[in-house]
């Protein structure tokens, strides 16, 4: 008889549904589910292919390998649970989980029996709330959004770059024996950027200076 991880019912109603998070770090009395059989056809499938998979049955929590798989539209599946509302809250106590139509244990005990386990071997850290884990998600699904604002730097630094060349023709202005040290080469080998060659810096001061 297959066995599968993960899944469960309601204690009072006996509606199915799959456990996401076990129970949440910041509220350990309660556990994030997906009521399965309630999902929209478009997101049933690839939720439990993800589910019945060796990856998925294997994995500790649900969560682990949602949050490294996609729906069919290509949108992380995690986040799309999150986003959509369909990620419930519950008490662990309302839950049971039923791994095969033979087999069924209350979520307290399960978890009670996983401390235990946990006691006798090396401390692990507490699981991290559900809002921690939807926002590694996003960060890493985020990479597209980095390159713009790498470019944005960029052009913050080009903006400093012109505003201190700016500054360097006003201070030659008005001293223009300034104009050796104000035109003087980086260290480091590194090559001045350019417009700020003595050349370029008197032809600025000249510029600022008021026409008599």
């Amino acid at each position: 008889m297959a066995f599968i991880k993960h899944v469960g019912t309601h204690k009072g109603t006996n509606t199915r549904l799959s456990v996401v998070f076990l129970r949440l770090s910041d509220e350990p009395e309660n556990a994030l589910v997906v009521f399965s059989d309630s999902l929209p056809d478009k997101y049933h499938d690839d939720f439990m292919s993800a589910l019945e998979s060796k990856e998925g049955q294997s994995s500790k929590e649900l969560y682990e390998v949602l949050s490294r798989r996609v729906m069919w539209n290509g949108n992380n599946m995690l986040e799309t649970l999150h986003q959509e509302g369909l990620l419930k809250k519950m008490p662990t106590e309302a839950i049971i989980m039923t791994p095969n139509p033979k087999t069924s244990i209350p979520l307290v005990e399960l978890l009670e029996k996983m401390d235990a386990i946990s006691a006798d071997t090396k401390p692990t850290p507490s699981a991290p709330t559900m809002a921690e884990h939807v926002a590694e998600q996003v960060d890493a699904s985020a990479e597209g959004d980095n390159k713009k604002i790498a470019q944005n730097l960029l052009i913050q630094a080009v903006m400093l770059e012109e505003e201190a060349d700016r500054k360097r023709a006003e201070a030659i202005k008005f001293d223009p024996t300034l104009t050796e040290k104000a035109t003087k080469p980086a260290k480091k080998g590194r090559g001045r950027p350019s417009g700020t060659t003595a050349k370029a810096m008197a032809a600025r001061a000249e510029a600022a200076s008021p026409a008599e």
